[in-house]
């Protein structure tokens, strides 16, 4: 019983040896056994068998049941290459007993290719040694046992045909498909390589075609804050003046001073857009001393800032506790600062008329010490009367309310590194601050306050 369940233990074996190959290796190792079948039982069939003298005589029939279990064994050279040739040294063996025959050595020179083809690096080491060691040992032993150095040199030629031939073939087989499988890799390396390289230069190209849009965006942005700037703030003071004065009955001595306003704000206007568009058009390489007019820190610019919103009835008072007016600063940093006194003496105008008005500049520390220094500015209403003037004409137009002014102001802050918050201040009214650091490289995060009021 037991050595059924052996037997049918090695056919399934068999059977999962050919069956685990693909349809392509399968058919290959069907013609090969097939082959080596038909070659084996021609040999056999012109007597190519007792291949020496005084072996035990046994019927010829038994070479051809070695052959045909050795040809099963080619079924499994791929799957199994190690045990397939183990088994055809057995029946080699057995084979040898009986006299030998050419057949078995057909079979066993095909083990050898599979088994040196298809092992492992350390199993083919083992089969040079293995198979080296026979043909040496039988070499010597058919010298001492012919005493003829001739049956030395045959039987070594013979092993070395028998078992180091196949060996040597299957190495040259080998080294070859290795080479051309590292040639594949390389080639499919060098395809992927290019095709990175494509993505690369797709990959580039969108950049390039992002920092393009973002240089527009970016452009777009500066002027339109300069166009607000510029605009906005001396058109609202006309459309005041001018509404102011038609709120009221003809008045000689009231008329001309608000058309005096308004034409000093349409001159100023037009000097700021004049700039402005010199600056736009102007090459950089042949002209970069042009610049924006206003500074903060020139004190005509200073009091022609102020004057502008005492004219349209707002009470200004300028503090300068650290004397930063006058004294240089980068020009950045100065033209920011201008513009956001500029846009919040502006919007008190509009949204709180006749209020009292602090503008305080001062030198602060910063967050980074000593190293950090930072020009602060606020400006802070009171409310003014209540309701006063609020709804006259002029001043309830939508116009007079773009709704860009807080974020200019905050853009220009934020753009230097430096902070910017409006909301309504503590004491009533409104106030706007701003820091911003005279060394760009000190930057810090803007909180905004709370707060409701329409920016112009």
């Amino acid at each position: 019983m037991g050595g059924e369940s052996r037997w049918r233990g090695l056919v399934g074996e068999l059977a999962r040896a050919v069956v685990a190959p693909s349809g392509e290796d399968r058919r290959g190792l069907v013609v090969d056994a097939g082959g080596a079948f038909a070659l084996g039982a021609l040999t056999l069939a012109v007597g190519l068998v007792g291949l020496y003298g005084h072996a035990p005589t046994v019927p010829g029939w038994w070479h051809l049941v070695l052959l045909v279990l050795g040809c099963l064994l080619l079924l499994a050279k791929r799957a199994h290459p190690v045990r397939a040739l183990l088994g055809g040294a057995v029946l080699v063996a057995v084979d040898l007993w009986w006299g030998g025959s050419l057949a078995l050595l057909i079979v066993l020179w095909d083990l050898l290719y599979a088994a040196a083809l298809w092992t492992r690096p350390r199993a083919r080491r083992w089969l040079w040694i293995t198979t080296t060691t026979l043909a040496a040992g039988a070499s010597v032993a058919g010298a001492v046992a012919a005493r003829d150095p001739r049956v030395a040199v045959s039987v070594a030629l013979t092993m070395t045909a028998v078992l180091l031939m196949p060996l040597w073939w299957a190495t040259n087989v080998r080294q070859k498909t290795e080479l051309a499988e590292l040639e594949r890799q390389r080639a499919d390396l060098a395809e992927r390589q290019v095709d990175l390289e494509r993505r690369r230069a797709a990959d580039l190209e969108r950049i390039g075609e992002l920092d393009r849009h973002e240089a527009v965006r970016a452009e777009r942005a500066a002027m339109a804050r300069d166009l607000h700037d510029a605009v906005a703030s001396h058109l609202s003071a006309i459309a005041i003046h001018s509404g102011a004065a038609l709120a009221g009955p003809p008045d000689a001595g009231r008329d001309r001073a608000a058309l005096e306003q308004v034409r000093t704000s349409a001159v100023a206007s037009l000097e700021e857009m004049r700039a402005m568009i010199l600056l736009l058009r102007s090459d950089v390489r042949r002209e970069p001393e042009v610049a924006a007019p206003a500074r903060l820190t020139a004190p005509a610019a200073v009091e022609a800032l102020l004057d502008g919103a005492r004219a349209a009835g707002a009470a200004v008072a300028l503090e300068d506790p650290d004397g930063v007016l006058g004294r240089p600063v980068p020009a950045a940093v100065d033209q920011a600062l201008h513009r956001i006194a500029q846009e919040a003496l502006t919007n008190v105008v509009k949204h709180a008329p006749g209020s009292a008005v602090v503008v305080r500049v001062r030198r602060t520390a910063g967050a980074h010490g000593a190293d950090g220094a930072q020009v602060e500015l606020l400006v802070a209403d009171d409310g003014g009367p209540a309701a006063a003037g609020r709804d006259a004409p002029g001043r309830d137009h939508a116009a007079l309310s773009g709704g860009t002014g807080l974020l200019t102001m905050r853009e220009r802050a934020e753009g230097l590194g430096g902070t910017f918050a409006a909301g309504p201040a503590p004491a009533g009214g409104w106030q706007v601050r701003t820091a911003i650091p005279l060394d760009p490289g000190t930057a810090a995060a803007g909180v905004p306050l709370a707060g409701t009021r329409s920016d112009g």
